[in-house]
C-alpha cells in the first residue's frame, strides 16, 4: 500500500532559518535514528544484522550506515550502502507478509519485469533488494510517461497470463483470495464494517450511503459474472501498480511493491493504474490517451474475445477493481488501527468512489 500523495497528505516544505536543519533534513535525521513503525528496536537491529550479513555472504560488505527510507505500520524500507551500490532491505507487516516470496517467485519468473530479489530471511517477511532506478514518476511526465505506460502494460499482461499456473502457489503465500465469491463476501464485510472502521470521522459514510453501497453489491456480482463470460482465468493482481511502484534505470523498467497484490481477474489491475495515469497527466479517464493504455494492456489477450468484448471487459475490471481497493483499505485500518486516518478520505472515501462508479 503507497503512501498518499504528498500534494494530498501531510506537506513536505523545506526551510532553513539562520543555519539550522531544514525539516527534511531532520526528518531523514529521525528516520536513521529511530526504530521505525512497526518495528521494536529489537527487529530494526536484527534487520540491520540481518541485512550487513546477506551482503557480505554476496561480496558487497556495508561500506556506510544503513537509513530507514520508507516508514509505515504495512512495511519499511532500509537504504543500505555497500561496496557494489545501494541495496534495500524490505521489512514487511502482517498484511504484506506475502510480498517477500511472492517478490522472489517473480523475479524468478520474469528477471527483467520484477525488481531482483538477492535474499529473503529465513523465518520473517523481509527481502533484501537490488536498486532498480528512479520511480517511473520521477522520471518522465506528460506524453513521455503515457509512452512509457503503453510499453510496460503489454509486459504486465504477459506476466499475468503465464504467471496463472501458479495461482495456487501465490496464494499459499498468503497473498489475498480475492477471486469473485470472495470479493463479493469481502466486500459485504466491509460495507457492514464502515462505521466501526470510520469511528467519529467527520468523513464517515451517511446511512444513506451505506444502504446505497449495500444495493451496488447486485450490480458488482453481475459484473463480475460478465468477466467470467470471457473464461480468462483469475491470476495474478498488482492492484496498486501506479507511477510510483515503478522503477526505470537507463531504460529498463521493473515493477516493484507487490504487497497489495491478490488474485482476482486480471483486469481489475486496470483501476489503480488508469485512474493514477490519468491524474498524473491531467488526461481525462476516458481520454483517447487514457484509452490508448487500455488497449495496449489488452493486446496479450487479443486472442480470447473481440477487440470490443475486451475493451467492454476492461471498462467493468478498471470498476471492480475499486472494489478490490476497499478490501485492502479496509484489512489496513483494521491491523493498524489510526493509520487510515493518514488517508484523505480513509475507508469511506474509497467506498464512495466504488458508490460513484456503480451508482
Amino acid at each position: 500500500m503507497s503512501p498518499p500523495s504528498p500534494s494530498r497528505g501531510r506537506r513536505g516544505t523545506e526551510r532553513s532559518d539562520c543555519g539550522r536543519k531544514t525539516f527534511a533534513a531532520r526528518d531523514r535525521e529521525r528516520k536513521r535514528l529511530a526504530p521505525p513503525a512497526g518495528l521494536t528496536r529489537r527487529d530494526i537491529a536484527e534487520a540491520h544484522a540481518w541485512a550487513r550479513e546477506a551482503c557480505r555472504s554476496r561480496g558487497i560488505p556495508v561500506i556506510a550506515p544503513i537509513d530507514s527510507v520508507h516508514v509505515q505500520p504495512w512495511s519499511t524500507v532500509l537504504r543500505v550502502p555497500t561496496s557494489g551500490g545501494l541495496v534495500y532491505v524490505k521489512c514487511c507487516g502482517p498484511t504484506q507478509a506475502h510480498e517477500p516470496r511472492l517478490t522472489a517467485l517473480l523475479h524468478r519468473e520474469f528477471p527483467g519485469l520484477v525488481t531482483e530479489v538477492l535474499a529473503l530471511h529465513p523465518t520473517r517477511p523481509w527481502m533484501l533488494v537490488a536498486e532498480g532506478g528512479k520511480k517511473l514518476g520521477e522520471a518522465y511526465s506528460g506524453d513521455e510517461l503515457l509512452r512509457k505506460w503503453r510499453e510496460i502494460l503489454p509486459r504486465c499482461a504477459v506476466l499475468q497470463r503465464e504467471i496463472t499456473p501458479r495461482t495456487d502457489e501465490i496464494i499459499a503465500f498468503g497473498t489475498p483470495d480475492r477471486r469473485a465469491a470472495r470479493l463479493l463476501a469481502g466486500f459485504a464485510d466491509v460495507v457492514a464494517g464502515e462505521p466501526a472502521v470510520s469511528g467519529q470521522r467527520p468523513d464517515r459514510l451517511t446511512a444513506d450511503e451505506r444502504r446505497a453501497l449495500t444495493s451496488v453489491q447486485s450490480r458488482v456480482a453481475e459484473g463480475l459474472n460478465a468477466l467470467a463470460a470471457l473464461e480468462i482465468d483469475d491470476t495474478l493482481n498488482h492492484d496498486d501498480l501506479h507511477q510510483n511502484n515503478v522503477l526505470v534505470r537507463d531504460g529498463r523498467m521493473v515493477i516493484f511493491d507487490w504487497g497489495d497484490a491478490c488474485v482476482s481477474h486480471p483486469f481489475l489491475t486496470l483501476a489503480v493504474t488508469l485512474r493514477f495515469a490519468s491524474q498524473q497527466t491531467g488526461r481525462a479517464q476516458d481520454s483517447a490517451e487514457i484509452a490508448a493504455l487500455r488497449d495496449a494492456y489488452l493486446e496479450p489477450w487479443s486472442g480470447r474475445a473481440s477487440k470490443r468484448e475486451l475493451r467492454d471487459a476492461a471498462e467493468l475490471g478498471r470498476r471492480i477493481g475499486e472494489v478490490s481497493r476497499t478490501l485492502t483499505f479496509d484489512a489496513v485500518a483494521r491491523a493498524y488501527p489510526g493509520v487510515i486516518d493518514t488517508y484523505p478520505g480513509g475507508l469511506a472515501g474509497s467506498l464512495r468512489r466504488v458508490l460513484a462508479l456503480f451508482g
